[in-house]
């Protein structure tokens, strides 16, 4: 059986995300996003996802901001992503931080900048050369993964932007 080699492993799915994210382009922005989420994203051992998943409570939010006992329990107060301050009775708390792309928090680019980027959930919407929907404005690493795939993640990701990027700016400068 042939399974092409990526710094991933050996598959062809992981070949493909690895030395041809270009292709990744051309899918629908909902298989794009679906990606970025489901493949080389954390997670444990694969023998856990059937303990956790169905069994555990898990609750997005944007800050947790106290977590008190009460009798035998813990009150968790935290903000949700709607700005909103509930609170939730736990056994037991785990608070985890993780990042999702959303260059409408990025307060280094102008407010303008801001709002009249193209993004898609949150990441920019990028073409070829890894540029913006803004002449002169690029993106490359985690915030290129809704449309260059998963890899841009990694530092072997760099392999692919790097030359693409650099030839990009060089036609763009002649």
């Amino acid at each position: 059986r042939l399974r092409p080699g990526s710094p991933f492993g050996n598959a062809w799915s992981l070949h493909v995300l690895s030395y041809h994210p270009g292709f990744y382009r051309a899918l629908p922005a909902g298989a794009r996003h679906f990606g970025v989420r489901r493949v080389l994203g954390p997670l444990g051992a694969w023998w856990l996802r059937e303990r956790y998943e169905g069994r555990v409570t898990t609750q997005e939010v944007r800050a947790v901001e106290a977590v008190t006992r009460k009798d035998e329990e813990l009150v968790v107060r935290m903000r949700g992503l709607d700005g909103r301050t509930e609170e939730a009775r736990a056994d037991h708390v785990l608070a985890a931080t993780g990042y999702r792309v959303d260059v409408g928090a990025l307060g280094f680019l102008g407010a303008g900048l801001r709002a009249a980027l193209g993004t898609s959930r949150g990441a920019p919407r990028l073409g070829a050369g890894f540029r913006s929907s803004l002449p002169g404005l690029y993106f490359t690493g985690l915030p290129a993964a809704a449309s260059y795939g998963p890899v841009m993640r990694f530092v072997c990701g760099t392999e692919y932007a790097s030359p693409r990027l650099a030839a990009h700016l060089h036609a763009a400068h002649r």
